[in-house]
């Protein structure tokens, strides 16, 4: 599911505003720490959100602080990439 996203995107160009360039940093450093289970008979994955203690670590190996603005967009990264990996379309 993450290789589709990451061919997805490959294939589009996007602009990142430079107030959200650390933000996307810090996800990018860290996009391998999601914690998934199996969800029904047929064993579907269902992504339940980034490991924090891993997220943790890779931050501070990539040698990014993690301040509270980093870390709200990293939380609001994470809920949006959670409910495309599970496939689930919010509207507002």
């Amino acid at each position: 599911m993450l290789a589709t996203l990451e061919a997805e995107i490959a294939d589009d160009d996007f602009e990142v505003w430079a107030e959200n360039w650390d933000t996307l940093s810090a996800f990018l450093a860290v996009q391998t720490q999601w914690r998934a289970i199996a969800r029904g008979m047929e064993g579907q994955v269902y992504w339940q959100g980034l490991d924090y203690a891993g997220v943790e670590a890779g931050l501070r190996g990539s040698g990014i602080d993690a301040t509270p603005d980093i870390w709200a967009g990293l939380r609001v990264m994470e809920a949006a990439a959670r409910n495309a990996l599970n496939g689930i379309v919010e509207t507002d």
